[in-house]
């Protein structure tokens, strides 16, 4: 019978260091919080259930974490105020997991987002195999820094762990750190953590004090040196998160490109991990793509673009400028340059989408254009239809949002507004600046132009009242004379 295994995330930090009104959980890597990367993490490795231990921004943090929930994550929530260090923050944690829970749990802190589910099996196959009663693991660094220091005897046991701040010179010149992922069971946690009292500098109850205790009832107390170290980099700051970053994207771009994607500047593409893009893709500079996009194969991406949750169907074109978010690009369109496609908009493809074009909530049929300056807001357009400059769907009355729907192969043209709800059916002409306010029948051409009229001789009077207005009315009323001005 499979053993079980829970684990207990600690959230209930501070972060001061981040010099931050958030907590430093909440703060997002790669566009996904700090907490939910570890969550996930541990997720992927079957601990059930999940305990995260919140005080500080408690509400803010729970509600992060539950957001971005899936069903396969037991969570249990635990509350730590005041807060008093990390054996207290795992003792509130043990204390809501139940005394019913016999198995191992894992500790770990809710800021190693570079951990991966692979690790923590390692460390936890070996912590079993050595039949240990405490396990942890460590990590050898050039500069320890503020890690706490792995002390060992002269045969390579583990005597304990001593926190930097409490630290001899001699104990600080130790490579050896500490992580902050224990492994134990839970019944010798829960009388170990009873045990711990705050004798330290800081006043605190120290989670580091579990190796000592275990000596003491003279249980097997093993240090896993984990084979990569950089898994284990915690964030405190947030140059430490800006370092971060740059490897994730490092680490994607790389993956990608090794998948057939091309990219002019690599160093300028931020695409999140939880996008995929196919093959013979061209990736310009200064792209974003975030979120969960699919971008297609032979795609085209000229640079400057900003993409979010958007789908991008095979052989497009995105030119320079275009911001996506939360909408459907079909296949072999045109987008841009400098055109916003946001939430709702849906292309079935081969369509056109020009430069300083608007769409909102609009579903365009195959090979339907829209090739400059217009806004589509709620909006039905059907198969091969044009769309004019200056185009407008007119559709908030000041309190309300009404749809616009256009049929197959209609001319909208320049300079109409769409006043919805309206339909306009199969066929339909619009002339240029036609503001239409009724339905409009298939076949139909519709027009609202006033009677074009002229005043002979206008012009010529208008250049007599600028004479007076300075030399620069008398050369315009000159050159007007010279240029065919006359009556």
């Amino acid at each position: 019978m499979e053993q079980q295994i829970s684990a207990l995330v600690l959230a209930a930090g501070m972060g001061t260091r981040m010099r931050s009104q958030r907590a430093k959980v909440l703060h997002e890597l790669g566009g996904i919080p700090l907490i939910v990367r570890v969550i996930r993490v541990l997720a992927e490795f079957g601990a059930r259930p999940l305990v995260v231990v919140v005080g500080h921004q408690a509400a803010d943090v729970e509600a992060v974490v539950r957001r971005h929930a899936t069903s396969s994550e037991d969570l249990v929530f635990a509350l730590q105020q005041p807060q008093r260090g990390t054996g207290d923050a795992a003792w509130c944690g043990l204390r809501a997991l139940g005394t019913d829970f016999t198995g191992d749990v894992v500790l770990c802190g809710a800021d190693t987002p570079m951990l991966s589910a692979a690790t923590l099996a390692g460390f936890t196959a070996f912590h079993r195999a050595n039949s240990s009663g405490l396990s942890f693991v460590t990590v050898r660094l050039d500069e320890p820094g503020a890690y706490g220091r792995v002390i060992r005897d002269g045969s390579g046991k583990v005597l304990g762990i001593v926190e930097a701040r409490d630290a001899s010179p001699e104990e600080l010149s130790i490579n050896e750190v500490n992580t902050g992922i224990y492994l134990a069971r839970a019944d010798f946690l829960r009388q170990a953590l009873n045990k711990l009292r705050p004798d330290n500098a800081q006043g605190e109850y120290y989670l580091t004090d579990l190796v000592a205790i275990a000596r003491a009832e003279r249980l097997v107390v093993e240090a896993w040196l984990a084979p990569r170290a950089d898994e284990f980099a915690g964030i405190n700051s947030r140059a430490e998160m800006a370092s971060m970053e740059a490897k994730i994207r490092e680490q994607v771009n790389h993956r990608l490109m090794a998948s057939g994607v091309s990219m002019l500047d690599p160093a300028s593409v931020y695409v999140s991990e939880e996008s995929e893009v196919g093959r013979d893709t061209f990736i310009g500079p200064n792209v974003q793509i975030l979120g969960r996009c699919r971008i297609g194969e032979s795609v085209q991406i000229e640079g400057t673009a900003y993409l979010r949750d958007v789908t991008v169907g095979d052989r497009c074109h995105l030119k320079l400028g275009v911001r996506a978010e939360q909408c459907t690009i079909g296949p072999d369109s045109e987008i841009g340059p400098f055109a916003h496609l946001r939430a709702g908009t849906e292309l079935e493809g081969h369509n056109r989408i020009g430069n300083f074009v608007e769409t909102k909530k609009a579903r365009l049929g195959r090979g339907t254009k829209a090739s400059h300056l217009s806004y589509l807001g709620d909006a039905v357009i059907g198969c091969d239809t044009n769309v004019g400059c200056g185009v407008i769907t007119v559709n908030y009355d000041g309190y309300d949002k009404h749809l616009t729907r256009i049929g197959d192969r209609c001319m909208v043209g320049c300079d109409s507004q769409l006043v919805a709800p309206v339909t306009i059916a199969d066929d339909v002409y619009v002339a240029s600046g036609t503001t239409v306010v009724h339905d409009v029948p298939e076949g139909a051409l519709t027009l609202s132009h006033h009677p074009q009229r002229e005043k002979l001789g206008w012009t010529r009077g208008w250049h007599k009242r600028h004479r007076g207005c300075g030399a620069g009315g008398s050369a315009r009323a000159a050159s007007s004379q010279t240029q065919g001005g006359q009556e």
